[in-house]
């Protein structure tokens, strides 16, 4: 037996730019690097208009140049130590990533005065037959995009995507698709570096000069956010960190909330676990095939931190988009799932709705008949019985048709459509001579108490009275009508 060296052929490095990254994964991934140099600056800066170059600036410590040219290798770093705060996985990141953009990855890099400027160029690589990349001079330097972020500056890296075939691919107005992508570029990076961008001593990411705002998928600054007690799960000696959230009712949300998508038509998408690595979300949303999205679980979301030394057990992938929970961890997240998700379908099916119905009156009555249901208007609702007592005998059966008809065309399907995108629902608020109209009517047919006292009891269990504020006032005051009107 004897061996065999098989150099691979240079071909392989544009099979490894079909990685599957998307532009908003990438661009994270570069990113992940700056915060493992201590970066608290980092500026990505775009060609807007023409689309030449992607240029992503830090001022974390630098690169000695052998440390650059061992970031530049196409290899791993697998059983390279990592610190624990260090955001990296497998050591790709940084050429698959911007290559999966485009064919020229340019890297200058400065650390105690000391510049270096290295490049991967598919084209130079294919047409050599060699695995080489080439070493900037500083004339080299000095003509790249924005070269002078790193001249001017004490120390830090500037990575330099051109050549933007993938990135542009299938872009007729270049400066449209420019603009809408850095759009949704500064969106991703805000949710998935949100633990990063917030509180004391922030990380500061601007895109093309505008700062990236972070976004709390948890809203927990809503104090109508439902939040669980921390859960601590122990695998192989190491904790991953459970906390349930149950998200506002839509109708509690500001009206910037709303305009997120997470939080408006798409809040179905997004229930489901948000799995973080070292305060790097990794996933967003899903159940891991444990349970279903459905529409009355949509506010659940669930957040699970899993320290960088289980990485082999949840199967992090290269691009740290994806990642999948070890089995012995998935029978405690079903039972997690299955508590949090009632939460959610609770406020939903009994929101704005006292826990013992038997008490409170409501205009409309459930009934579940032949493994369905239906609405009825409530007969029993005083504002239906004054209404009936009010009538002759012979036109109490219009009014029961009516009300039938009125419930047989309820428009179920649009209203669910609507709900399904979380439109806000408008509730029409009763003005002061509303209430009046329908507090005589009960007085006048006799479904009214004399006694005021009692009569404020009661209405405030009757919908829609029991959502004016100034009910009390009201009732002496129609109560004193009937009094005055009295020889």
């Amino acid at each position: 037996m004897r061996e065999e060296t098989l150099i691979p052929g240079v071909e392989l490095l544009e099979s490894m730019r079909s990685v599957g990254y998307s532009f908003e994964a990438a661009t994270a991934d570069i990113v992940d690097n700056s915060i493992a140099a201590n970066a608290t600056q980092i500026d990505i800066i775009a060609d807007a208009v023409d689309g030449h170059y992607i240029c992503i600036c830090d001022n974390g410590t630098g690169m000695f140049p052998d440390e650059a040219r061992d970031a530049l290798k196409l290899a791993g770093t697998r059983n390279v130590e990592r610190m624990a705060h260090d955001l990296g996985r497998f050591g790709l990141g940084l050429k698959t990533a911007s290559l999966s953009q485009g064919r020229r990855l340019t890297v200058v890099t400065k650390r105690d005065g000391i510049s270096t400027g290295l490049q991967w160029d598919v084209d130079f690589v294919l047409e050599t037959g060699n695995w080489a990349i080439r070493v900037l001079d500083p004339d080299d330097i000095v003509g790249l995009p924005h070269s002078e972020l790193i001249d001017e500056a004490e120390h830090g890296t500037l990575v330099i995507w051109e050549s933007l075939d993938y990135f542009l691919a299938g872009a007729h107005d270049v400066a449209s698709w420019m603009s809408n992508r850095l759009s949704e570029l500064r969106a991703h990076l805000g949710l998935v570096f949100q633990r990063f961008l917030e509180g004391r001593g922030a990380l500061r990411l601007t895109v093309n000069g505008i700062v990236v705002a972070p976004i709390d998928p948890f809203l927990e600054g809503n104090p109508r956010t439902q939040v669980a007690p921390i859960e601590r799960v122990s695998i192989d000696g190491h904790a991953v960190a459970v906390e349930a959230f149950t998200l506002p009712h839509s109708s509690y949300l500001s009206a910037k909330e709303r305009k997120r998508e997470d939080l408006g038509t798409r809040m179905r998408e997004h229930q489901g676990f948000y799995v973080y690595r070292n305060r790097r979300l990794i996933s967003a949303g899903g159940w891991f095939g444990l349970s279903k999205q459905d529409e009355l679980s949509k506010q659940t979301r669930v957040r699970v931190d899993v320290p960088p030394e289980l990485d082999h057990h949840w199967q992090l992938d290269i691009k740290k988009s994806r990642i999948e929970p070890p089995q012995a961890f998935r029978s405690r997240l079903r039972q997690i799932i299955d508590q949090v998700k009632a939460k959610s379908t609770r406020m939903h099916s009994f929101r704005g709705r006292r826990a013992s119905t038997s008490e409170f009156a409501f205009l409309w009555t459930l009934v579940e008949d032949r493994g369905g249901f239906r609405y009825e208007v409530n007969a029993d609702h005083p504002s239906v019985q004054a209404i009936r007592n009010s009538l002759p005998v012979d036109r109490v059966g219009g009014l029961e048709s009516l009300l039938a008809d009125l419930a047989g065309g309820i428009p179920a399907s649009d209203i669910y459509a609507r709900m399904a995108e979380n439109q806000q629902r408008l509730v029409p608020q009763l003005g002061d001579d509303q209430v009046r109209l329908r507090l005589r009517s009960l007085r006048n047919n006799g479904a009214a108490a004399t006694d005021r006292d009692a009569m404020s009891a009661a209405l405030a269990k009757i919908e829609p009275f029991n959502a004016v504020p100034n009910l009390r006032s009201l009732i002496e005051e129609v109560w004193e009508e009937s009094d005055d009107a009295q020889p």
